[in-house]
C-alpha cells in the first residue's frame, strides 16, 4: 500500500513539474515577442517627430510647457518631498513599492501624518508585496492622523491570480500641481549621497506643468483598483498651466499582453538612437529580441553603454540571470559596466543628446510583463545633458565587464546563472 501511496505521490509531482514547465514555456513565447519596429524617425535627426512616434507607441501625448528638475540620491530626494509635503495645500498623493522600516520610513510617516492633522486629503498606496517590512506602528501612527492608507494587491483567495503583478510604481503628486517620480523607495538604502555600500545611488526628478496630470493618473490607476474609488475631482486634476520648455511622454504601463507600454517605449528608444545609447538599470536582464536591439543598435554605428549594479547588489540572484546575457552582448560589442562603491538602483535611458527615459521600468521581464509600472521620457537637450554628466561620472567609478570575466566562471557558476536567469524570465 505504502509503494502505491508513493507511486502516486510521484505522478502527481512529475504530472505538476510537467504542467509548469508548460505553461512557463507559452508565457515565455509570449515575453520573449517584441513588435518589430519598422519604421522610426531617428532622434538625432528629428526629435520632435520621435517623441510623436513614441507617444502614439504608447498611446500618450507629448505634453510641453514642462519644468522638470533631476534630483540625485537621497541627499537631494528626500529634503525635496519633505518640503513638497510640509507646503501642500490640499492634497497628498504617494505610491510606492518599498516602504520599509528605520529614520527615513520614521520621517516620511510624520510628514504625511502631520500633512493629514493640518487637514491636507492624505491617499498612500503601499504594495502589499514590496511594503510588507513597514512597521505596523507607522501604519498606525498614519491612520490615526487622518491618512487613507490602502494596500495593493493583498493575498486573497478570490484575486490571488493577480497577486503576481504588483505596483512598482513610485509616485508623489502634490495638489495635483507638483509631482516626482523615478526609482527612490522608502527605506534608509536611499539616503545619504550614493557613496558608500548603506547608500544606494539612484535618481528621481519633480514634474510641474501639464505633465503632472499624467502622473495623477497614474496614481488614481492604482487607486481605483486597490480601493474602488475613482478621485477625479478638482483639487485632483486642477487646471495646468505652461511652466517651462521641457516635453514629455508618460510612460503608464499595465502589462495584459505580452507587449507593455514600458516594453514598447524601450523598443522605440533603442531603435530611435543614431549616435549614443547609455543605459542605467537596476536589473538588467533583456530578453533575446532586446539582446538583439542593443548589438543590432552597435552595428549601426551607435556608441551603446549598459551601467549596472555590481559587487553591491541587493538581488545576487538577478545580477547572476544579468550575466547570462552578457556573451551575446560582448560578441555584439555593447560595453558592459558595473557599478563598484554602492547598489546602483536608477532606471535610466539616454539618447543622442536629448531624449531622457527615467522611472520605475526595469530592463527585465517583470517590469515588462508583470509590473504596473511608470516612467517620463522628456525631450530636452539640458535634462540630457546632466544625466550624460552623471553618467559619465559613474563610468568613472565603475569597471567595465570582458570577456576574461566569463572565462572566468567555473561550470557550476555558470549552471547557477542559467537556473537565475530561467527562474528570473518566470517571476
Amino acid at each position: 500500500m505504502l509503494a502505491l501511496i508513493l507511486t502516486i505521490a510521484a505522478l502527481l509531482l512529475v504530472l505538476a513539474a510537467a504542467g509548469f514547465v508548460y505553461l512557463t514555456a507559452i508565457v515565455n513565447a509570449e515575453a520573449n515577442r517584441d513588435d518589430a519596429i519598422v519604421s522610426v524617425p531617428p532622434v538625432e535627426k528629428d526629435p520632435d517627430a520621435f517623441m510623436r512616434a513614441l507617444a502614439g507607441a504608447v498611446s500618450q501625448h507629448v505634453l510641453s510647457g514642462n519644468e522638470m528638475a533631476i534630483l540625485q540620491n537621497g541627499v537631494e530626494i528626500f529634503p525635496a518631498l519633505f518640503e513638497a509635503m510640509e507646503g501642500a495645500r490640499h492634497a497628498i498623493h504617494f505610491s510606492t513599492f518599498i516602504y520599509e522600516s528605520g529614520s527615513v520610513p520614521t520621517r516620511f510617516a510624520e510628514a504625511l501624518s502631520a500633512a493629514a492633522r493640518r487637514g491636507i486629503e492624505v491617499r498612500v498606496i503601499l504594495d502589499s508585496r514590496g511594503s510588507k517590512k513597514i512597521p505596523p506602528e507607522l501604519l498606525t501612527q498614519m491612520g490615526d492622523a487622518g491618512c487613507q492608507v490602502r494596500w495593493f494587491r493583498s493575498v486573497k483567495w478570490t484575486t490571488w491570480a493577480k497577486y503576481n503583478h504588483r505596483n512598482h510604481r513610485k509616485l508623489l503628486i502634490v495638489d495635483g500641481k507638483l509631482a516626482f517620480t523615478g526609482g527612490v523607495g522608502i527605506a534608509d538604502e536611499w539616503d545619504g549621497d550614493g557613496d558608500s555600500p548603506a547608500h544606494w545611488r539612484d535618481t528621481h526628478v519633480s514634474i510641474i506643468g501639464p505633465a503632472v496630470a499624467a502622473v495623477q493618473g497614474a496614481f488614481v490607476d492604482n487607486w481605483n483598483e486597490a480601493t474602488g474609488e475613482l478621485p477625479i475631482g478638482e483639487n485632483v486634476f486642477p487646471l495646468q498651466v505652461p511652466a517651462g520648455d521641457v516635453g514629455i511622454c508618460a510612460i503608464q504601463s499595465n502589462p495584459t499582453s505580452a507587449t507593455s507600454d514600458a516594453r514598447r517605449s524601450m523598443a522605440a528608444l533603442i531603435a530611435g538612437s543614431s549616435r549614443r545609447l547609455w543605459i542605467t538599470n537596476a536589473y538588467f536582464i533583456p530578453t533575446p529580441p532586446f539582446l538583439k536591439a542593443l548589438c543590432d543598435a552597435k552595428a549601426r554605428g551607435v556608441d551603446v553603454k549598459i551601467l549596472m549594479p555590481g559587487p553591491y547588489i541587493d538581488e545576487p540572484a538577478v545580477r547572476r540571470a544579468s550575466r547570462r546575457t552578457w556573451p551575446a552582448l560582448l560578441r555584439g560589442n555593447v560595453e558592459l559596466y558595473e557599478f563598484q562603491p554602492t547598489m546602483i538602483h536608477g532606471k535610466i535611458v539616454l539618447v543622442d543628446g536629448a531624449v531622457t527615459s527615467i522611472g520605475s521600468i526595469n530592463f527585465d521581464p517583470r517590469s515588462f510583463a508583470l509590473n504596473a509600472e511608470f516612467g517620463v521620457v522628456a525631450l530636452d537637450p539640458g535634462i540630457a545633458a546632466q544625466l550624460e554628466k552623471a553618467f559619465i561620472a559613474d563610468l568613472a567609478r565603475s569597471r567595465q565587464v570582458t570577456w576574461e570575466d566569463i572565462r572566468r566562471l567555473s561550470p557550476w557558476q555558470n549552471l547557477l546563472d542559467t537556473v537565475c536567469h530561467w527562474i528570473r524570465a518566470q517571476l
